[in-house]
C-alpha cells in the first residue's frame, strides 16, 4: 500500500509540473504589448510682438501757409518803404481764405485756395482801408505759389511766371528766429526780376527776397501770432 501511494503521488506531481511548464511556455510565446509612442501636446502659440516701424512724416502743401481766421504775420522790411507789412487772415470758407496785407500805405485783400496739390493765389482786390468778405467773388488770378511734389527741381509756370523749388532743407535766420528744413521757391517774372521765398511748415512765409540786378528788397518774419 505504501509503495502504490508513493507511485501515484509522484505521478500526480509529474502531471502538475508538465502542465505548469506548458502554461509558462504558452505565456512566453504570446506577443508582449509594445509601448505606444506618446504624441507631444502642441504648444499654444505665443503672441508675437509687432515689428516697430519708423513713422513717415508727410507734409501737405497747405502746411507751408497755415491759415485760420486770426492768424497774423508781421514782417520787417529792407530796401523798400513798403517791404514791411502785416498779413492777417480775415475770413475763411471751405478751402478759401481772405487775407489783408497792410504795408502802412494801403490795405490789399488777397484770396488763396488750399488745394490738394497746390497753394493758389486766386483773387486780389484793389487798395483800400478796409475790405468786406470777398470770398464769393469770382477768381481773377490763378497764381500757383507752391505745388507738389515738394522736392528740389520741381518746376511749373503760372500767370506767365516761372517757378522752381530750389531746396527743401534750407536754414534761415530772421528776427522771429532760426528755422531749418525750409523749402525755397524761386519765381522768375516774365518781364525780369526774381523772388526767393522761404516757407516753413507750420509757420508759413519766413522770408521773401526780390532781386533785379543790384536792387534787392527783403521782407523777414518778425512775429507770428495765432488768435
Amino acid at each position: 500500500m505504501k509503495k502504490g501511494f508513493i507511485y501515484k503521488g509522484g505521478l500526480l506531481l509529474l502531471i502538475i509540473l508538465i502542465a505548469a511548464a506548458a502554461f509558462l511556455g504558452c505565456t512566453a510565446n504570446q506577443p508582449q504589448p509594445q509601448p505606444q509612442p506618446q504624441t507631444p501636446t502642441p504648444a499654444e502659440p505665443q503672441p508675437t510682438a509687432p515689428t516697430p516701424t519708423t513713422p513717415t512724416v508727410e507734409h501737405n502743401v497747405s502746411d507751408y501757409m497755415p491759415m485760420l481766421v486770426g492768424y497774423t504775420w508781421e514782417y520787417e522790411g529792407e530796401g523798400n518803404e513798403y517791404a514791411s507789412y502785416v498779413l492777417k487772415v480775415e475770413y475763411q470758407e471751405s478751402n478759401r481764405y481772405q487775407l489783408s496785407r497792410d504795408n502802412g500805405g494801403a490795405v490789399i485783400a488777397d484770396i488763396y485756395e488750399a488745394r490738394k496739390d497746390s497753394l493758389v493765389h486766386v483773387y486780389q482786390a484793389g487798395e483800400g482801408e478796409d475790405h468786406p468778405n470777398l470770398l464769393k467773388q469770382p477768381n481773377n488770378l490763378e497764381d500757383i505759389l507752391i505745388k507738389l511734389p515738394l522736392q528740389a527741381g520741381n518746376k511749373w509756370t503760372s500767370e506767365e511766371n516761372s517757378y522752381e523749388i530750389l531746396d527743401t532743407k534750407a536754414s534761415i535766420t530772421v528776427p522771429y528766429g532760426t528755422f531749418k528744413d525750409c523749402i525755397v521757391v524761386k519765381r522768375t517774372y516774365k518781364d525780369g526780376g526774381e523772388d526767393y521765398m522761404y516757407y516753413k511748415d507750420g509757420v508759413g512765409l519766413i522770408q521773401s527776397e526780390f532781386r533785379s540786378g543790384d536792387f534787392k528788397v527783403f521782407s523777414r518774419l518778425k512775429n507770428f501770432t495765432k488768435k
